[in-house]
């Protein structure tokens, strides 16, 4: 009898998504393989032979985990070699393939069936395998529609780690050169106007009429859908924000206009950090089955207008 139920195969740069899957299988009762949790194990033995062991005989079924990344890896390769070996000799599907992109993955048919989780959460797929192997999955929780926001928004915001170390070190990529001083100050204010429309924008989505038509009245369940709309909206905004920056980092005007420039575009840092300690403090009350959706964003503009004051005078 094998001694997993699935084993994991992924790539170290796809960890923080298949982290979470492997504690809702824990969660769910569905043995794994999980590189981690066995370290300890691991330690001091021959890899390639043990890796080998693990997903030729040792599993019941190989979720592989294909991107960019996973195609690449020395020891993905490896891993998958040993699973498609046994994949050749077994009499039903091993191999189930979840793809975070396209990358084409060589001896992994173009017919077999595969799970695009682009669009799923750590969770909603650990459901899906614990169904694929045969245990039973709990109907929803009370408070699931907290939960389902939560996952939702911590799914994308994680594929904005990147964008977020760019802002935070100041980086950019040339976006426009404006050589005409009214040209710059025609920019910068419609630059103005489009930070308070992002701003507002996150307001209306957390608005008490839009809430309760995706949670639902008290005593009724919520629309999934219409959560996650709401919860893909938010992130949305949130990446405005960090592209709204950026845009205004690699701006480059007459010499008179950089400081303002320079100074408007850390507008953003105040509503991205309160927008980052709600999405924490949320996901925390998630798991409680509750959640306060309110938030109110606000920021010190005295320094931006200071330098365009002096760019009016000048």
């Amino acid at each position: 009898m094998p001694k997993y139920d699935v084993c994991l195969s992924f790539a170290g740069e796809d960890r923080p998504y298949v982290d979470e899957v492997a504690r809702h299988l824990t969660e769910l009762g569905v043995t794994r393989f999980y590189d981690t949790d066995e370290q300890a194990d691991l330690w001091g033995k021959n890899l390639v032979e043990h890796l080998d062991q693990i997903y030729r005989h040792d599993s019941r079924f190989c979720v592989m985990f294909v991107s960019q990344h996973y195609a690449r890896k020395m020891w993905t390769k490896h891993e998958r070699q040993a699973a498609f070996d046994r994949a050749l000799v077994s009499d039903t599907e091993y191999v189930l393939p979840v793809r975070f992109d396209d990358t084409e993955i060589p001896a992994l048919r173009a017919g077999t069936g595969y799970l695009d989780i682009r669009h799923s959460t750590p969770r909603e797929l650990a459901e899906m395998i614990a169904r694929k192997v045969g245990t039973a999955v709990p109907g929803p929780k009370a408070g699931w529609e907290y939960q389902l926001f939560a996952d939702t928004v911590g799914l994308h915001m994680r594929n904005l780690k990147d964008k977020r170390t760019r802002h935070e070190m100041g980086g950019a990529k040339p976006t426009r050169m404006i050589t005409q001083d009214v040209d710059a100050l025609d920019t910068f204010m419609a630059r103005s106007r489009a930070f308070d429309k992002i701003i507002n924008g996150v307001a209306d989505l957390l608005s008490p009429g839009r809430l309760q038509s995706a949670f639902g009245p008290a005593g009724r369940p919520g629309d999934s859908d219409k959560i996650k709309y709401l919860a893909n909206s938010f992130v949305e905004a949130y990446e405005s924000l960090l592209d709204w920056s950026a845009e205004l980092r690699g701006t480059t005007t007459p010499d008179r206009f950089t400081a303002l420039y320079s100074t408007a575009a850390h507008l953003s840092d105040q509503p991205l950090k309160q927008i980052e300690q709600f999405v924490e403090e949320f996901q925390a009350a998630s798991n409680r089955g509750a959640g306060d959706l309110q938030l109110t964003l606000s920021y010190d503009a005295s320094a931006v207008e200071a330098e365009l004051k002096k760019v009016q005078t000048n």
